[in-house]
């Protein structure tokens, strides 16, 4: 009997959520589990031996419970695993979050070309840290010549997880295409960089992300998806009109799939970048790590104040005080070179005022962030009206920060969903098409899970939301790094 249910594996820098969804697309189970980066030799790496052990312990126990058909693995991007000849680990898997000298960057593009240059062919902007897979093979393969010279294969995350349990390997166009600079979008094959670093020798073929790449336990495996690709398939499939994304979490990714593929190099330093989506095409985004500034100014104000900011709930006169008179900000960046203002020193303004009671400083910080989605969705649609802004993740749950950004935006639509697993649905639709053996396209589903709710924007006069943003545009402009 073929198996109906499909598992997804939804593989975060530290939650990792195990879903089995049934034929419908309802959830039949979910579980989840923190691991967390450790480093090897002073490399920060992502321990893969801990999530595959807990990958085959959850797998194996549904198994048992489930008559599941198939298996999809999606995970974050910017992460490749390299396997010697006799596909073990040729390297640990090095993560995103490492730190390298500026020496090699300066190389890289002295080699392949300026950051300008570069996105003018693959959509991808300078990031920090490794988040360029591009950047970080080449100071693999510089820094550590014997390891690149015995990798054999290069596989991306979910990919290699597929790997594990297949025994079949495949490279996927929403990994390539995640900001690595190796997929070069104007001729629509591996880039420059890609070549230089002989990564095509080291890849496996092209496989879509539904297509079935081998079998665990006479279970089909998916070749793989990068999350944020995934938690824009439903959205592809089931809205008619154009729309943005903005999928929260860690970092919050704005995606605008109507956008042409239109590199500006005014954008280049700005954290616009363009995906690649399951069917090929460039997806215009906007990202800055919203969440991750988010739980940085919450366990600040948990510790001053010794209670959970989280529980206080949202207090519309104080929401349009706060804005009216320009309370206090929290001015972005925590993570130099990321965002829409990269060179920000990320700090309270007006500490005093910020830290009057636990309410104001949870609304000014919502404030701040909705602020800073404003800019990144104002540069990706150039300041196009009409859109639907569909709040997807975490954030969805957050009312002060959707009812300040509907305010801040009031010529589009905010919604926001019940369903915020958009994610592990995206995985799941492309399970069901390895299950069927179909396109994504080609799928006869329904989707109530996307039921929309409108948010209501603040009672204020224009003119100080106006005024808000100038100022907060000023800060973040005039104490820069």
């Amino acid at each position: 009997m073929v198996g109906k249910n499909i598992a997804v594996f939804d593989i975060g820098k530290t939650n990792k959520k195990f879903t089995v969804f049934d034929e419908e697309l309802n959830v039949a189970y979910t579980t989840s589990t923190k691991i967390e980066e450790k480093k090897t030799n002073g490399i920060i790496c992502d321990d893969v031996d801990a999530i595959n052990s807990w990958v085959l312990s959850v797998l194996d126990s549904a198994l048992s419970r489930f008559n599941i058909g198939s298996i999809v693995f999606t995970t974050f991007g910017a992460t490749v695993v390299l396997l010697d000849a006799e596909d073990k680990l040729a390297f640990p898997v090095v993560s995103y979050n490492q730190e390298i000298e500026p020496e090699v960057r300066q190389k890289f593009f002295e080699e392949y070309g300026s950051p300008e240059e570069l996105y003018v062919r693959t959509g991808t902007p300078p990031l920090g840290q490794l988040l360029n897979v591009g950047l970080q093979l080449y100071w693999i393969k510089n820094e550590f010549p014997e390891v690149y010279e015995k990798t054999k294969t290069i596989l991306f995350l979910p990919e290699y997880f597929s790997f594990i349990l297949s025994g079949g390997k495949a490279t996927e166009i929403t990994s390539v295409g995640c900001h690595t600079y190796l997929y070069d979008i104007v001729d629509k094959d591996w880039s420059i960089v890609a070549k230089g670093l002989d990564v095509p020798e080291k890849s496996p073929p092209f496989y879509n992300v539904w297509d079935c790449i081998g079998k665990y336990k006479g279970v089909k495996v998916a070749a793989g998806i990068h999350d944020s690709n995934a938690s824009l398939v439903p959205f592809l499939l089931a809205e008619k009109k154009e729309f943005v994304l903005a999928s929260t979490g860690t970092w919050c990714v704005f995606m605008y799939p109507s956008a042409e593929y239109s590199p500006a190099k005014e954008d280049v330093y700005r954290d616009i970048l363009y995906y690649i989506d399951v069917y090929g095409r460039p997806i215009k985004s906007a990202r800055f790590k919203c969440g991750y500034e988010f739980e940085y100014y919450i366990n600040i104000t948990r510790k001053r104040f010794n209670v959970d900011p989280l529980k206080i709930p949202f207090d519309e006169k104080l929401a349009v005080k706060i804005i009216k008179e320009q309370t206090a900000y929290v001015v972005p960046t925590l993570t130099p070179g990321t965002g829409q203002f990269p060179c920000s020193k990320g700090r309270i303004v007006k500490e005093k005022e910020f830290f009057r009671d636990p309410a104001t400083a949870y609304h000014v910080l919502n404030l701040s962030l909705a602020a800073q989605t404003y800019f990144a969705l104002s540069l990706l649609t150039r300041g196009k009206k009409g859109l639907r802004i569909l709040v997807q993740g975490g954030f969805a749950k957050n009312p002060h920060y959707l009812r300040y950004l509907a305010t801040l935006m009031p010529y589009n639509t905010i919604v926001y969903y019940k369903y915020t697993e958009a994610t592990s649905l995206g995985a799941a639709l492309v399970g069901k098409a390895a299950l069927e053996d179909k396109s994504l396209k080609d799928l006869d589903v329904e989707l109530p899970q996307l039921e929309s709710i409108e948010v209501k924007r603040l009672s204020i006069d224009d003119k100080y939301v106006e005024e808000y943003l100038e100022s907060f545009k000023e800060l973040c402009e005039k104490n820069s790094i």
